[in-house]
């Protein structure tokens, strides 16, 4: 979710600094971002309230997106 967030902004540089400032943290890194979209950290709910309201869609509409993109599972 963090990740279709991002694809709206200019760059992961730039996400960053507004994904903070919509949170009011003092520090978010582009680190941070990163693990969150890769799944190597998990994302606060906060945080996935901010990215919806800085893409302008619903929280709703970023689950819908971001489960197109998963990788549908494989069956052995």
């Amino acid at each position: 979710m963090i990740r279709v967030s991002r694809f709206r902004a200019p760059s992961a540089g730039t996400f960053a600094t507004m994904l903070r400032d919509e949170l009011g943290w003092g520090s978010l890194s582009r680190q941070a971002v990163y693990n969150w979209e890769t799944g190597r950290s998990r994302v606060p709910a906060d945080a996935i309230l901010a990215a919806a309201h800085l893409a302008n869609i619903s929280v709703e509409e970023l689950f819908e997106i971001a489960n197109r993109f998963r990788r549908p599972a494989t069956v052995t």
